[in-house]
């Protein structure tokens, strides 16, 4: 057992260092000695996420989640390249699973709060984007998803804050400003179309 430990870590050092096959090598060890180890699954199936090998990753994820059906992080995983393939509403049911058995993840909101975005539920999305930022307040990538799903609805003051807020939280994010000049064009035209509107010719 000693050992597996030891080479699961080994195969978790490989997947920080970005060594995707390194990493899958050895977890394919770790699984090969011990089959029914659901973490050497999971960081596995990250291993080929990375490698943009969705279909392998929803493999081992599925197999970590029938080996231990409480494995929040395999089930936010697993929606995690169900995304990757557009296929949102199976994402979203992985998310809603992870959300179950762990409700104070943040990232688990804003996977969802992704995933409800670009099936343009943008009402929906900044539910969930609202949850993650109470449990993360200073992760700013979830400002900018905010802001985004803002400018969906049309609220661009709003957008425009998250952008200010992602800008404070990491000042070096430099496609903020993109996002923020974007923003501010946008509500620079809509108040173009008030002036020009009915009232403007009274």
């Amino acid at each position: 057992m000693e050992q597996i430990n030891i080479s699961i870590e080994i195969g978790r050092h490989f997947l920080h260092e970005c060594c995707y096959d390194l990493a899958v090598n050895a977890l394919t060890k770790v699984i090969e000695a011990d089959p029914g180890n659901a973490l050497a699954h999971d960081l596995r199936g990250m291993a080929y996420g990375y490698m943009n090998e969705y279909e392998k990753s929803i493999q081992d994820f599925s197999r970590a989640i029938e080996i231990d059906r409480n494995f929040a992080g395999a089930y936010n995983n697993r929606g995690l390249s169900f995304y990757k393939l557009s296929q949102f509403d199976a994402a979203i049911a992985d998310y809603n699973r992870a959300i179950e058995i762990s409700p104070g993840i943040a990232v688990f909101y804003s996977n969802r709060g992704l995933a409800f975005f670009y099936q343009d539920k943008f009402y929906q999305s900044i539910k969930d984007f609202n949850k993650a930022i109470d449990l993360d307040p200073l992760n700013s990538e979830t400002n900018i998803y905010r802001g985004e799903a803002y400018v969906g609805i049309g609220d661009y003051e709003n957008a425009i804050i998250d952008f200010d807020i992602a800008l404070l939280i990491n000042p070096s994010n430099i496609t903020v400003y993109a996002d923020l000049i974007w923003a501010a064009k946008l509500r620079e035209n809509i108040g173009e179309s008030y002036g020009n509107g009915i009232f403007s010719q009274m």
